[in-house]
């Protein structure tokens, strides 16, 4: 019996990611830049072992970085709202260094 690897893949760059903005629970989509991360993502995995099944959070960020590479290798992306980021609550939306001044 072969042991199960799980490969956990962050999603591709945001304009929030650039501005150090939390996202939590908010739905950013990909920038260019995470799209073309999401795109060379799915071709290096489609060149290495077998994948057997994608989950991904509803969220657009993560659903899209996981489509990539469900196109890449043929399947199809399993959506949880589980496998959401975790929710930052009066930190999201705002940079870290909003949070250290308005909310320390």
């Amino acid at each position: 019996m072969e042991p199960t690897r799980i490969l956990a893949i962050r999603h591709g760059e945001t304009a929030w990611n650039v501005d150090t903005r939390l996202q939590g629970h908010l739905d950013i989509p990909l920038n260019d830049v995470g799209q073309r991360q999401a795109q060379h993502l799915a071709q290096a995995l489609a060149q290495r072992d077998a994948i057997d099944a994608i989950y991904a959070s509803d969220l657009s960020r993560a659903h899209t970085t996981a489509q990539a590479i469900a196109q890449a290798v043929g399947l199809s992306v399993n959506t949880h709202v589980g496998l959401r980021e975790r929710h930052f609550g009066a930190f999201q939306g705002r940079t870290f260094a909003e949070v250290e001044v308005e909310l320390p």
